[in-house]
């Protein structure tokens, strides 16, 4: 029994610094392949599945003790070109080959048609020996981390690519060869130790890992807190005065001269890290004309990897078609033959910058592009993803459109319809959209689960957590990170900040639908933005038929960079998708139909024609009734001002008015905004009073408290007391109703 336990252990321990080198330079070596796997359109997916096999098989063979360095060398070279014949028939790169192919003349046929593939497999092999002979020395060891870390932290300062995890691990790793060099010194210098040591390796082993899992532990548990310097591309661009496009966590960033830590908003380039606060910028970004109100549809995302989103593997191999002017674009495939009702949306979209997009805005589902700079030619940098609904644009073969047109087929949400459908029968199709990382926090499910729990379809499951999240949380540009622990996103907003803006809630909506069974992606783009009619509405003013002005209808419509948002499209079985609206006081377009009457309705309604009298008599019927009712209501209106000394009544009123005209201004400005805050879902009960009423609504959206504070104290002023109102005083009520207004 000792002799086996003696044995397992020779075979376990034996040369165990070499073993622990091999572990750490595979590590660190697979901090860059994660690396370049984040990089855009340098290696597919495949390429980087055979990198990754290849540092498996290296490391696992590099363990076989008592193996010549030949047959080793040799197993793994077979292993390599294993790996490739197979992940490539896997992704379905290449056809099957046959194992005895590879002992025939087939042989360099097939090692041809693995290439450029086994190149990248041998070169990591490669890769990896030699770095297990480089880390032998100790100033190496220096070298090599030295490198790593600053050509890791100088692509993440200039790119949008967040690698300070693969810094973190470069870093340990490069600790721990440090540790291995100096042990293999002690080895040399001193072999009584050293085999004392080389017999009970745990004697060193565990006082080590538990010092350093120790600090780990600490680095963990304690509150986050900015760096005291940004990133060097940041710091450069803000010296030279020039504005900056931030992007989520990489950190604190420097603004331009004249602005907070805050960043600006706008349309977003990365959404890789999502959360901070952010300055409003009212820059106008472009103009809509359009024949309905609607979102600016412009990317979806489907992974989501507890920190933001990310574009999944279906995303980034989603086949694209080229598109011509006029040409009815393909449907998604899980979306054809789709009951949903339709309403066709024509758009003129006229860019105001200089920015270019990677993609054209449309209102979902767009259905075909007229023309690009108002001609039906240069098409050449467009592509049509059906899968994620997305106009894609490649500037590098087109400079970015000035002008663009595009016909959308705009759905007609029927809760009563959608409330019939069930759960999708192909689920396997939509599992992207079902991820969810497996470090998702309980509670964030528990949640979910709880707020649907007496929902019976679909449809009411995904409204339960939309109103959830609509009114349990309030809206923040700012909100207040400090009290965030959790390193899930979404798991940090629900509860721990509780506030937030549209990322938060998005997030939120995506990650708890999925959680419940919904298939659910992320969208980002643009709100609708202002239009001309927007100032007639919220003062209340009727249109043509004695009605309120439509809130959705046609018209052109500015759009700002304050205007960037995000919200969510669930999927559902026979109809597609469904855009929601989680986020507090903003309210998602609805398409109507308007439904025609019959044409016998007109026939049967019309009123019977009467014969027609002679034109001389009716029109000296006519005046005669006009005179006599004119005379009346002179009579009427002389008796009137005797008996009420009206006249004296009007000297009056007119020169008290010159007094209470300013605070009518103020009322009136009041009216508007309630008007305002009405339409944006902050409505005021019958039996409320305004204080109550603005004390209801800071308590579920704080960003607003200041505001709505000074402007209730101006109006108790002008309604209840004596004291005259200033010009000042109406001149500021009119500014704070006009920036809640913009900023809704």
């Amino acid at each position: 029994m000792n002799e086996s336990i003696s044995w397992w252990r020779r075979l376990f321990l034996l040369n165990w610094t070499h073993r622990l080198t091999v572990l750490l330079v595979g590590v660190l070596l697979l901090q860059f392949v994660y690396w370049i796997a984040k990089e855009d359109g340098v290696w597919l997916p495949e390429t980087v599945v055979i990198v990754e096999l290849t540092l498996l098989v290296t490391f696992l063979l590099e363990h076989i003790p008592r193996l010549h360095w030949l047959l080793r060398g040799a197993l793994q070279v077979v292993l390599i070109v294993v790996i490739n014949a197979m992940v490539l028939e896997q992704f379905h790169v290449r056809g099957p080959m046959q194992l005895s192919s590879f002992f025939s003349s087939r042989l360099f046929l097939n090692l041809y048609e693995l290439t450029p593939y086994l190149w990248f497999g041998l070169g990591a092999w490669v890769l990896y020996l030699t770095l297990l002979w480089w880390v032998e020395v100790k100033w190496r060891v220096y070298a090599l981390m030295i490198v790593s870390v600053l050509a890791m932290c100088i692509r993440d300062s200039f790119s949008s690519i967040y690698l300070w995890p693969q810094v973190a691990m470069t870093v340990g790793c490069g600790l721990f060869l440090l540790i291995l060099c100096h042990l293999q010194r002690l080895r040399k210098k001193d072999p009584d130790t050293w085999s004392y040591l080389a017999d009970y390796p745990t004697s060193i082993a565990v006082p080590v890992i538990a010092l350093i899992s120790l600090t780990v532990m600490i680095g963990t548990i304690m509150p986050e807190v900015g760096p005291l310097l940004t990133d060097p591309y940041t710091a450069w661009r803000a010296y030279r005065g020039e504005p900056v496009n931030f992007t989520t966590g990489k950190g604190i960033e420097v603004a331009p001269a004249v602005s907070s830590a805050d960043t600006s908003s706008g349309y977003s380039r990365n959404d890789t890290a999502l959360g901070s606060g952010f300055q409003f910028d009212y820059t106008p970004v472009m103009t809509v004309d359009t024949t309905h109100r609607s979102y600016w549809r412009g990317e979806t995302r489907s992974l989501y990897n507890g920190k933001g989103w990310d574009l999944g593997e279906s995303d980034k191999r989603a086949g694209a078609s080229a598109v011509r002017a006029d040409t009815v674009l393909t449907t998604d495939p899980r979306s054809a033959g789709s009951k949903m009702r339709t309403v066709e949306v024509k758009q003129t979209v006229t860019m105001l910058n200089e920015e270019p997009y990677p993609v054209l805005f449309g209102a979902l589902n767009v259905q075909k592009v007229v023309d690009l700079n108002g001609i039906k030619t240069g098409f050449e940098g467009l592509q049509w993803v059906p899968m994620q609904s997305e106009l894609r644009y490649n500037e590098q073969r087109q400079a970015y459109p000035k002008t663009y047109i595009v016909i959308s087929q705009m759905p007609v949400i029927d809760e009563d319809v959608l409330r019939k459908t069930s759960e999708p029968a192909n689920r396997a199709e939509l599992a992207e959209y079902l991820q969810l990382p497996d470090n998702v926090p309980a509670r964030v499910r528990q949640l979910a689960a709880e707020l649907t729990k007496d929902a019976t379809n679909p449809y009411d499951k995904a409204k339960k957590i939309e109103d959830y999240l609509r009114i349990t949380f309030p809206y923040s540009n700012k909100p207040d990170l400090t009290k965030g622990r959790s390193r899930d996103f979404v798991d940090r907003f629900l509860f721990e900040i509780k506030e937030g803006y549209c990322d938060y809630y998005s997030s939120a909506m995506a990650v708890m639908s999925r959680s419940v069974g919904l298939p659910t992606r992320w969208v980002k783009g643009y709100a609708s933005g202002l239009s001309a009619m927007s100032q007639e509405e919220a003062l209340g003013f009727l249109g043509d038929q004695g009605g309120l002005v439509d809130p959705d209808a046609a018209g052109v419509y500015t759009v700002r960079n304050a205007d960037a948002h995000s919200w969510v499209e669930v999927y559902f079985s026979g109809y597609g998708w469904v855009p929601f609206e989680p986020t507090a006081g903003f309210a998602l377009p609805r398409a109507t139909i308007q439904e025609e009457l019959p044409a016998e309705t007109s026939t049967q309604t019309a009123a019977p024609v009467e014969p027609e009298e002679p034109a001389d008599m009716s029109r000296h019927v006519q005046w005669m009734s006009m005179t006599g009712l004119g005379l009346l209501a002179a009579a009427i209106v002389a008796f009137l001002g005797w008996k009420f000394q009206i006249l004296e009544v009007i000297r009056e009123r007119l020169e008290r008015r010159r007094a209470s005209l300013l605070k009518q201004k103020v009322i009136v400005e009041c009216e508007r905004l309630l008007r305002i805050c009405r339409r944006n879902g902050y409505v005021r009960q019958e039996h409320e009073t305004l204080r109550e009423a603005v004390r209801r609504w800071t308590q579920q959206s704080k960003w607003m408290k200041a505001d709505l504070e000074q402007i209730l104290s101006i109006f108790e002023k002008a309604k209840y007391s004596k004291a005259d109102i200033t010009e000042q005083d109406w001149q500021q009520a009119a500014q704070i109703v006009e920036k809640l207004r913009s900023q809704f």
